[in-house]
């Protein structure tokens, strides 16, 4: 017997000034059902969901609850209607109780109108026992880990009678073990009947967590399968209009004797111990290990952000006596940071801003910048990293994230860095995007650029690294040519297991 719709969506189209982000997409949800959303980034998925979540209202097309037309212009429409949304970036307050937030702004009330705190800490104690977890209503979120958060979240939209939850990316700041407590909390939101639309860039994913995954591109709806009946592959192919190679990107070493980046005897107290690490000229080193090993943290004290207690940092041979960002930019250092919207980016400012950002110099004659020649600069770079957008001018915040991460590499290949860090080079970056920066990387490195990449992604390192340094708790613990590595082998050194 079929399961029932719940929610349905026809001809739905939506457009933005020069954009046309959806353009007659449909799509059904079903009672209990896990319902996976694919694409790139720009395809739509984000904007469907913000429809449904009432952030957007549509141009045109209709929406269905239990096959009745239904009306969602703001988010109490959408809540009321029994949707609810968890973003990859959570909407809680921090300094606030777990019950003050599940109950935010609909906190249960006594008969002189004050809040009755005991009814909404029981009520709140009821949905995560549901969700088999020991967070106490009393809890301050600020005490709470990334996973223990997303179930707070999921505890807030069962409070609200959800029966469609749409999940974003809800995987990607999360382990292994949280992964699969997750993944458990969601098999038993199924059999309770809740519909849920999940969104992931991660196609292992699919298998363990789908019943049935729709492909949007473009703003178009693509197809829509049941797991079982369709292959990664084709899902690839299908996301992105071409065929993707799943294999290994780095098929030559361009690897010289030349060493262009070396930390040495790197010490930083509880954080970092006494690390030495080369990256050569024209290779590819990979920092692997689990999340808190301490690789950000290097990253950090080679480009001088964070004060290091004793070491050194050379590039090609030369000590940088003074470890600052600024001194270390000057010597060819440059990071892609793990967050790019944060930290990388200045989102409201146009593209051809951020380009020129950490070389101002480069476009100024006494001290006055050249606008005409920033913008023409910008422009080739929108051209050889093949950015999506309308223009120099566009500003990043409207950027996917495959596009984002190219314009913050622009920056640094307009600085003419001799070392690039990338940390988490594609995290919330789709299979397409993936595939491109990978190949970017593999042709900075033919160039003779030096690049380190931190990766929680073992699949990636052994897609594009030439060697691989494994953390543990601050220290490095193994140093493997890629043809001696497996992700098997790189799992056991990062969790402390004996490995022959």
């Amino acid at each position: 017997m079929e399961q029932k719709v719940i929610l349905r969506a026809e001809k739905i189209n939506k457009s933005f000034p020069g954009v046309k982000a959806l353009s007659d997409v449909s799509f059904d949800l079903r009672e209990g059902e896990v319902h996976i959303l694919m694409g790139e980034n720009g395809a739509g998925k984000s904007t469907l969901m913000k429809v449904f979540s009432g952030l957007y209202s549509v141009d045109s097309g209709n929406i269905y609850i239990d096959e009745k037309p239904v009306l969602i212009r703001n988010t109490k429409d959408s809540q009321n209607l029994g949707i609810a949304i968890i973003y990859q970036e959570f909407n809680l307050s921090p300094e606030m109780s777990v019950a003050q937030n599940v109950y935010l702004n609909r906190e249960p009330r006594r008969k002189n109108g004050n809040i009755d705190f005991k009814k909404m800490e029981e009520k709140t104690a009821s949905f995560l026992n549901f969700l088999r977890t020991s967070i106490s209503p009393k809890d301050k979120v600020k005490n709470l880990g990334v996973a223990q958060q997303q179930l707070v979240e999921i505890a807030k939209a069962l409070s609200q009678n959800a029966r469609v939850l749409i999940m974003d990316e809800p995987t990607a700041a999360l382990s292994d073990n949280e992964i699969e407590m997750l993944f458990e909390v969601i098999r038993d939101l199924k059999k309770h009947g809740v519909a849920i639309i999940y969104i992931s860039h991660r196609l292992q994913e699919l298998e363990q967590i789908g019943d049935r995954v729709t492909i949007l591109r473009d703003g178009h709806t693509i197809s829509t399968h049941n797991i079982n009946e369709i292959t990664l592959d084709e899902i690839v192919c299908r996301m992105v209009g071409r065929k993707v190679a799943r294999e290994r990107v780095r098929v030559a070493n361009t690897r010289t004797d030349v060493v262009a980046l070396e930390a040495k005897n790197i010490v930083r107290k509880c954080v970092l111990n006494d690390i030495s690490l080369q990256v050569h000229q024209g290779e590819i080193v990979a920092l692997a290990g689990l999340v808190g090993a301490g690789r950000t943290e290097l990253a950090h004290a080679i480009l001088g952000i964070d004060k290091i207690d004793s070491g050194e940092v050379r590039v090609y041979g030369k000590r940088i006596l003074h470890l600052t960002p600024h001194c270390c930019i000057q010597k060819g250092i440059g990071l892609l940071p793990e967050s790019r919207k944060e930290n990388g980016l200045a989102l409201i400012l146009p593209i051809f801003q951020n380009i020129t950002a950490a070389a101002l110099e480069k476009i100024s004659s006494c001290g006055v910048l050249r606008l005409r020649k920033e913008k023409k600069i910008a422009g080739d770079y929108i051209k050889k990293l093949s950015i999506s957008c309308p223009g120099a001018a566009q500003l990043p915040l409207f950027l996917s994230g495959g596009n984002q991460q190219k314009v913050v590499l622009g920056k640094w290949l307009f600085t003419e860095s001799k070392v690039l860090i990338f940390d988490e080079p594609t995290r919330g970056i789709d299979i397409g995007a993936k595939d491109e920066i990978y190949r970017m990387i593999d042709d900075l490195a033919k160039s003779g650029v030096s690049i380190l990449i931190i990766s929680s992604d073992l699949p990636e390192i052994m897609t594009i690294a030439d060697r691989v340094c494994v953390m543990r708790e601050g220290r490095l613990v193994a140093d493997l040519d890629i043809a001696d590595a497996s992700q098997e082998i790189i799992a056991s050194y990062a969790a402390g297991g004996k490995h022959e």
